[in-house]
């Protein structure tokens, strides 16, 4: 039986299953940053639970169904005495609520760490997400208060479903890439300065930009950190 000495982060991944081992790698790429991790013993305790979850990028979700899948995965980090969990996703984060409610473990909020991170400077931004996260207006009412103009059009959502689609796909990295620029250069002829990335499948993204790239991913990854290291 494992020691109860260390701390246990939980992570509820596989949403979508290409997004888990980036996430992973910002998680570790945050340790060293944050406190010079470098061996193998310097890195946390992680329960990675992969989750197959009832989700499509151009179908809407079914809640009852999103939330039994849901609960598999919170009961499954729960039973293994996670001392918090992250869930490296945007979209099933309309049912945050229904997720704290299955577990006494605290929950990380992807959304409010993302907008945290962001600040309250005025800026025009891209919101660029599943339709999904963008449709319940998850992240919007934030943005609007920390003084954001969003940007968005059907067009935009349209490309960036189908951008999502090929990557759980599996396309080739450079037709991937290509899609995105052209998602990007509608922005910046509309004048977007800064993109706000609220689906983590599309992590590669901020890799291919002039714009200043708010990855939701990356944010989560460095306050789990920061709450690892609070936990120490």
């Amino acid at each position: 039986m494992l020691s109860n000495k260390f701390c246990r982060i939980g992570i509820l991944a596989g949403m979508g299953p290409r997004s888990t081992a980036p996430f992973i790698e910002s998680v570790l790429d945050e340790c060293e940053r944050q406190y010079g991790a470098k061996n193998d013993i310097d890195f946390p305790h992680m329960i990675i639970y992969s989750l197959p979850t009832p989700f499509h990028p151009k179908e809407p979700i079914i809640k009852e169904d999103m939330v039994k899948s849901l609960q598999i995965g919170i009961r499954s980090l729960t039973e293994a005495n996670c001392d918090f969990i992250a869930v490296p996703c945007n979209v099933v984060h309309q049912f945050y609520e229904d997720m704290t409610k299955m577990t006494n473990i605290p929950i990380l909020n992807i959304i409010q760490e993302t907008i945290n991170a962001i600040g309250v400077q005025s800026s025009k931004v891209g919101l660029i997400g599943t339709r999904s996260t963008v449709e319940n207006q998850l992240y919007q009412p934030y943005l609007h208060n920390n003084n954001k103009d969003i940007y968005w059009t059907e067009h935009i959502q349209c490309q960036v479903d189908q951008l999502i689609y090929d990557v759980k796909q599996n396309r080739e990295m450079e037709e991937l890439i290509q899609q995105w620029k052209n998602i990007e250069m509608e922005l910046v002829e509309n004048g977007v300065t800064d993109v706000v990335c609220v689906c983590t499948d599309l992590y590669f993204c901020g890799s291919y930009t002039s714009l200043n790239f708010f990855d939701s991913s990356k944010i989560l990854a460095k306050s789990l950190v920061e709450r690892y290291l609070a936990f120490k």
